[in-house]
């Protein structure tokens, strides 16, 4: 269904930087048609010194219902944010900032339940099931959070920095009241859910996140990353029998929940 622009339209802004790889547009928009709500959603690259500024002057647009955020802006927005969904907050990062009725920006978080639902989408069994969570940024911080409320076994969580995969995992475990995550390397046990959550593979010249040859049948290896919807990984993990989970189950996991919250005003 095409989208109409016009004077009346209202907009929601997606901003990253990058920002040509984004799903979320051409996703959300056909949802906005179908409901016959005037809305469009358009991409804005913002590089991360210009957030400040760019957020300022998107305040200052009452046409502007809010805007969804990507990389790497989801845990900077949390500061610029004039209040918090609880989960958002729990979380520490944003992916969504909805104008309110107010004219206030409030950040909210659908990168976790958007995870899980495209997971289920696909038949993707991660109830009692481990997981290894490469990356510690915001998405994946939220889908550390989705996956143990939904029923993962443990998360393994690991990153570059160490002392942020430690951090996620304290957090986790703090939240939850018990001990389910665990800093570690990225090196993938027999059966385990295996989730890329960093940017590595945005560019097929990437490296990987993780060794490919430790990648065996019996695993899944999962995606956040969208385009290229396969990724460098998931060719690896596919050409070696391993189940594969695009991230763009996702985008379409978690644009529902977004149009709903932005129709809840402003449609």
């Amino acid at each position: 269904m095409s989208v109409e622009i016009k004077g009346t339209t209202r907009l929601l802004g997606l901003i990253g930087d990058p920002i040509a790889q984004a799903k979320s547009p051409s996703a959300i928009n056909p949802i906005f048609a179908a409901r016959g709500a005037d809305i469009a959603c358009v991409p804005l690259h913002v590089s991360p010194t210009d957030l400040s500024t760019v957020w300022a002057g998107l305040k200052a647009m009452p046409n502007l219902v809010g805007f969804g955020i990507t990389l790497p802006h989801k845990q900077l927005a949390i500061r610029l944010c004039d209040t918090l969904d609880p989960v958002a907050d729990r979380v520490g990062a944003v992916n969504l900032v909805r104008r309110e009725r107010d004219g206030s920006f409030r950040g909210y978080q659908f990168d976790g339940k958007g995870f899980v639902r495209g997971l289920r989408s696909r038949n993707v069994v991660f109830e009692n099931r481990d997981v290894l969570l490469v990356g510690s940024g915001g998405a994946a911080v939220a889908i550390a959070f989705a996956l143990v409320e939904a029923g993962a076994r443990t998360i393994a969580v690991s990153n570059r920095t160490v002392e942020k995969a430690v951090a996620l995992a304290e957090a986790v475990n703090s939240n939850f009241g018990r001990s389910v995550a665990k800093a570690g390397k990225p090196e993938p046990t027999p059966g385990q859910l295996v989730i890329n959550a960093t940017s590595l593979g945005l560019k097929m010249a990437d490296r990987l996140p993780l060794d490919p040859v430790m990648l065996k049948p019996g695993m899944t290896v999962a995606e956040v990353i969208a385009e290229p919807e396969i990724t460098p990984l998931l060719l690896q993990a596919q050409a070696q029998d391993v189940e594969i989970h695009s991230g763009m189950h996702m985008i379409t996991g978690q644009v529902g929940l977004i149009a709903d919250h932005i129709c809840e005003i402003w449609a």
